[in-house]
């Protein structure tokens, strides 16, 4: 089995006149949740999040810790349907806890939105989870660094949170644990004004998780607090042996579909609203859009009919015409324009011989060079009266 020691703090933070998140620490569960919205909805999101969570017992893989997070969306989704002045509430949520499937012991992970789990090790500290942020999928895509991430004017754009749509996307990971390690759950109020190396190294030189805990927030809110900081630090003090645990130590991984397309419009407010916070938070919640949409399938089905409409013109353009031309013996009557239109070249529909012997082939060329007719009858009744003429007039 796996033993813990933790410690945990929060603050308002010295910009925010409220505190929106939210933590849980009963072992062998470990929360944050970092709420969003107007007036208190925000801070009632991360509550819900965090007393669905609570609810959650002896979870025997990430399977059913992913399930009990979309519970814990639904909760939020269900309470703002019947409380219009909480519509559009939200929160982001990560989570630690101990996995109780028989055989070696496991500790689950999940996450939606940018607050993050951190692991420290002998080899030193990793971000464990992947935000889903904005300025984290430029990242990601070579678009930014992560020095202009951390200074985005959009940093605080998430592209996931709970309580946003019916179904939320879930990342989640099964790991070893190894004793000694050290887990750090944090909102991004830490890691916006405090950076890894200060944050390793807090973790590294206080044993007691609940005096890093301290320092981590005082910290961050030495630096400007401009957002709630919450910090939740977890030790591993006992866990079953492995010979060779893996070094980033996940044995299994869920994640879910990649991010939707991002809309970093902030909704207008509603008439008459007034918010309780002179700095309100600007994160917002971008959900993924359909790939098809109405919109999408009118402009392909307009580009369709125009293309149709061009390709018969061209067809009948190519094909309504015939002409004729003298080839060796015979005068050969053909469909088309002549040299062709583009992917149509002309087609032998008629081939009239005559004796060059009698008739002088070049004089025929030059009688029928120019000439086109809208019917076949018409260049098949004209060839045959130009060779009677010719023949006729033969010596």
């Amino acid at each position: 089995m796996t033993t813990f020691a933790f410690g945990a703090a929060t603050d308002v933070g010295r910009v925010r006149h409220s505190n929106q998140d939210h933590f849980l620490v009963t072992d062998p569960m470990f929360v944050v949740a970092d709420g969003m919205g107007g007036h208190n909805g925000g801070e009632i999101a991360a509550e819900i999040a965090v007393e669905t969570l609570a609810a959650a017992q002896d979870l025997p893989s990430i399977d059913a810790l992913i399930e009990w997070v979309q519970k814990a969306n639904s909760e939020i989704v269900t309470r703002a349907r019947v409380a219009p002045d909480l519509r559009g509430m939200g929160t982001t949520v990560c989570v630690l806890v101990g996995l109780t499937a028989a055989g070696p012991h496991r500790l689950g992970v999940a996450n939606v939105g940018d607050s993050r789990l951190y692991r420290l090790t002998a080899e030193g500290l990793n971000q464990h989870t992947e935000d889903h942020s904005l300025v984290e999928a430029l990242v990601r895509d070579g678009r930014l660094t992560k020095a202009e991430a951390a200074n985005h004017p959009q940093r605080n754009i998430v592209t996931r949170a709970l309580g946003i749509d019916e179904k939320v996307l879930v990342d989640a990971w099964e790991l070893v644990p190894v004793q000694g390690d050290r887990y750090l759950l944090c909102s991004d109020g830490l890691f916006g004004e405090i950076g890894p190396t200060e944050i390793h190294g807090v973790l590294t030189e206080l044993a007691s998780p609940q005096d890093a805990a301290d320092d981590l927030v005082a910290r961050a809110c030495a630096a400007g607090g401009r957002d709630n900081v919450t910090v939740v630090v977890v030790d591993v003090v006992a866990a079953d042996s492995v010979d060779e645990p893996p070094a980033d130590r996940v044995s299994a991984v869920r994640k879910a579909l990649p991010d939707g397309v991002l809309n970093p419009e902030s909704p207008e407010p509603s008439a008459g609203s007034v918010p309780d916070d002179p700095h309100p938070d600007e994160i917002i919640v971008a959900a993924p859009t359909a790939v098809f949409t109405w919109r999408l399938i009118a402009f392909v089905s307009a580009v369709v009919v125009v293309l149709a409409i061009l390709i018969t013109s061209i067809t009948v353009y190519a094909r309504s015409n015939y002409f004729i031309e003298v080839e060796g013996d015979s005068v050969v009557i053909y469909q088309g324009r002549s040299g062709g239109v583009l992917w149509f070249d002309p087609t032998v529909e008629d081939r009239i011989e005559f004796d060059p012997a009698l008739i002088d082939g070049g004089a025929l060329a030059a009688l029928t060079e120019d000439l086109g007719f809208d019917a076949l009858d018409e260049a098949e009744a004209f060839a045959d009266d130009l060779l009677e003429q010719a023949d006729s007039a033969a010596p």
